[in-house]
């Protein structure tokens, strides 16, 4: 295929969040990067977010590494954050695009977004970025997402041209709940892994009191969802035959889950053991954080994804994970890490003991993940690759 059937696109990104609010999460890096390179393929790439994570929440325009950014104002409320003017400018910006690309379901701006638009009957490709699982909308306000669901998201799923996911297990998830029969191609998420093999300054780590120790390191958001409380028993457990070894659990907090944790550290008596921070971290101390790791820890109950273990990866840290996380998939196709399983959280805590037991005491072993990961990381993330085939996917749904 000729590059100009890659170029010459009007694309539209809708968006929660976008750079440089790093506190949101992985999504932000990878829309990013997704965006820079259409735009080296000659695409006019626009992007509507909030200004979530901004120094001000107002309407403003930015341009970021070439990409026109619209962050719209907001108001809380209940945990959402609600875009104001996102009606008038999709009424205004209509005919605007060839395609309106949407990212996550949940977020009022995506799905308000989703419904104006297919009124319209606009050319919407969505990106759900693991939010639709029956298992977690059960789990958390499941009455208002329900009615929000057939109100607005189904209608603007059915009307959609095709969906986006970055990895099977999402797919699965997805379609197991929509019952939606659409087009959809499987692409991770572009990810810069070069970033985090520069070296940097070690003594960054002295922040967090972290220097030469050899620490568990979970990194990324904290909140209910990554089941950080089962690191945490593990730790306990470990804590007793390794009196060297330490636990750093790292980033953007939920206030609430935050102070459950700091609590059961508490009870076990493993205050000088545990450093927990809620504050969001990026630039030179993320990457020191992650380079100084002895292994990194990612437990969560579910990810479409999980770019927080590409940065391990990409850091030379070996990785554990759990079986929810979908990038598990690659992590098998290239023994490039541990997965850990189970039926009950005894049978969860007591696999993921003898995961790190296998890593601490087996230099060679760890060495082989560490290598595999870097093949991982080299064979799956071109991202100038991945944006062409994310161009292919639109041009075959536009016929």
């Amino acid at each position: 295929m000729s590059i100009n059937n890659y170029n010459s696109k009007k694309i539209l990104f809708i968006t929660p969040a976008y750079w440089p609010a790093i506190s949101y999460g992985g999504p932000i890096q990878s829309v990013k990067l997704l965006a820079e390179e259409y735009k080296k393929l000659n695409n006019n790439v626009v992007v509507f977010s909030l200004s979530y994570g901004l120094e001000e929440n107002k309407f403003q325009k930015r341009n970021i590494n070439g990409i026109d950014v619209f962050y719209f104002k907001y108001f809380k409320f209940f945990r959402w954050f609600v875009p104001i003017g996102i009606i008038k400018a999709l009424f205004e910006n209509r005919n605007s695009f060839d395609i309106f690309h949407i990212n996550l379901i949940w977020d009022p701006i995506s799905w308000i977004s989703g419904f104006i638009l297919a009124l319209f009957n606009k050319k919407i490709i969505v990106s759900p970025r693991g939010t639709i699982e029956e298992r977690l909308i059960k789990s958390r306000s499941y009455k208002i997402k329900k009615t929000i669901y057939f109100l607005f998201i189904k209608f603007f799923l059915k009307k959609s041209l095709g969906f986006h996911f970055t990895s099977e297990q999402e797919k699965d998830e997805f379609f197991n709940f929509t019952k939606i029969d659409k087009q959809y191609i499987i692409i991770p998420n572009l990810f810069d892994y070069q970033e985090f093999q520069k070296r940097v300054n070690k003594d960054l780590i002295k922040k967090f009191n972290l220097f030469d120790k050899k620490y568990i390191l979970y990194f990324g958001r904290i909140n209910w969802k990554k089941r950080i409380e089962l690191l945490i028993e593990v730790f306990y457990e470990l804590s007793k035959k390794y009196k060297d070894l330490y636990l750093a659990i790292l980033g953007a907090a939920d206030i609430d889950y935050f102070e459950k944790l700091k609590q059961k550290i508490k009870n076990f008596d493993l205050e000088n053991k545990i450093i927990l921070s809620g504050e969001t971290i990026g630039g030179d101390l993320k990457i020191a954080i992650y380079q100084n790791a002895f292994c990194f820890v990612l437990p969560s109950i579910s990810e479409n994804f999980g770019y927080v273990v590409v940065e391990a990866l990409a850091s030379n840290v070996p990785v554990i994970i759990s079986n929810g996380v979908g990038l598990k998939e690659l992590i098998n196709k290239y023994s490039a890490g541990l997965i850990f399983n189970g039926e009950n959280f005894n049978d969860l805590k007591n696999n993921l003991i003898e995961k790190i037991d296998l890593i601490l005491n087996n230099q060679n072993f760890k060495k082989e993940l560490i290598e595999n990961g870097k093949k991982l990381l080299l064979n799956e993330f071109d991202n100038y690759v991945l944006a062409k085939k994310m161009l292919e996917f639109y041009n075959k749904i536009l016929i």
